[in-house]
């Protein structure tokens, strides 16, 4: 019953994601969909940036590193984690996420709006996210079926490999709060408002959405790059026009929760 239901509601959000996409290509016009927040600012290199840079560049070596050695086949195929993993990867995360944070309000407190910390038009930049969300679904759910043969038990994500183990509720609870709530809220702020927000200061738009969304998919390796890269681009497109931090992470937790639910739909005993 759960499957069945869920596949339902997978193809109304489809039918969705198709008529904003229709629209899209209809008006040749992104403002027919998200409408430019001129209320805006960029960031010059400061120790925020300097520090999510080096949180970049070390996740995209872990990541490279271990495509690496997969292809050469010098490790084992897949990675194994356990429930204290995921804990303590939370632990670490958030505790991150506060530091930067911290150090934003200390730089930039007259300018945290402009950077898309917004506290006004709350239901405005939830539907912006799930607008977005919207728009992801279509394009990430047909590279997800055309990359399908590459999806093999050994190239699964850590947590769902752990949820395939221990399809306890504790572990189903941990993951939810890694892959629904820590996740985008750390990758947003990350990728998008301190990463992108400086490359728009250096780069075209374009090129810094292109590039923080080409390095974002990167380092969640293969073959789950594919799929994600036009996640990316929308998450990219969505911060560039609206500004919205909470938008952006409305858009990524919506994607990571309907990920999560077919997982466990597709679990042989559920829980």
């Amino acid at each position: 019953m759960v499957p069945t239901s869920l596949h339902l509601l997978l193809l109304l959000l489809t039918l969705l994601s198709m008529r904003y996409w229709f629209m899209l290509f209809q008006d040749r016009n992104s403002a027919a969909v998200f409408q430019f927040n001129t209320d805006r600012s960029q960031l010059e290199t400061s120790l925020p940036v300097f520090l999510t840079i080096l949180w970049i560049s070390h996740q995209l070596m872990t990541s490279m590193t271990k495509e690496w050695m997969q292809w050469q086949q010098t490790t084992a195929p897949a990675d194994t984690i356990s429930l204290n993993t995921v804990i303590a990867s939370c632990v670490i995360t958030v505790s991150f996420g506060v530091v930067l944070i911290l150090f934003l309000v200390i730089l930039k407190q007259d300018s945290l709006q402009k950077l898309g910390f917004r506290l006004n038009d709350i239901a405005g930049q939830l539907r912006d996210g799930s607008v977005g969300f919207l728009l992801a679904l279509l394009p990430v759910m047909a590279l997800l079926l055309l990359t399908q043969s590459f999806r093999t038990e050994e190239a699964m994500h850590p947590l769902f490999l752990l949820l395939k183990a221990r399809p306890q509720f504790s572990t189903i609870s941990w993951i939810f709060i890694s892959a629904v709530v820590v996740a985008p809220l750390f990758e947003e702020l990350i990728y998008r408002v301190l990463f992108q927000s400086w490359l728009e200061d250096l780069l075209p738009p374009l090129a810094a959405i292109l590039t923080s969304s080409l390095i974002f998919s990167i380092v969640h390796g293969f073959p789950d790059c594919i799929p994600l890269f036009p996640l990316a681009l929308i998450l990219g497109a969505l911060f560039y026009y609206r500004r919205s931090y909470a938008a952006n992470v409305v858009t990524h937790a919506l994607f990571n929760g309907i990920n999560l639910a077919l997982a466990l739909a597709n679990q042989p005993n559920p829980v």
